[in-house]
């Protein structure tokens, strides 16, 4: 997990430990920052994923992506 936030662009972790990262992404464009919040519950190994924008109330569904595309790129490592 920590390799594929590392490796996507325009996105850097601000906080690690052993069960929570918190990372921010820029906008391409507008340079808005949206945070990313993942903590994981090892008793039923689950993570638990938010990504949310700073500003404004619509994010034409970047947030709802930045989420699908990591779960995507999760499944593609681990099948």
């Amino acid at each position: 997990l920590i390799q594929i936030l590392e490796n996507t662009p325009r996105l850097k972790i601000i906080k690690k430990d052993k069960h929570y990262i918190h990372a921010i992404a820029t906008s391409r464009i507008m340079k808005f920052i949206d945070d990313i919040e993942i903590k994981s519950n090892s008793n039923n190994n689950v993570l638990y994923v938010k990504s949310s924008s700073r500003l404004g109330i619509y994010d034409l569904g970047v947030n709802k992506r930045r989420v699908d595309t990591l779960r995507f790129r999760l499944i593609d490592l681990y099948d």
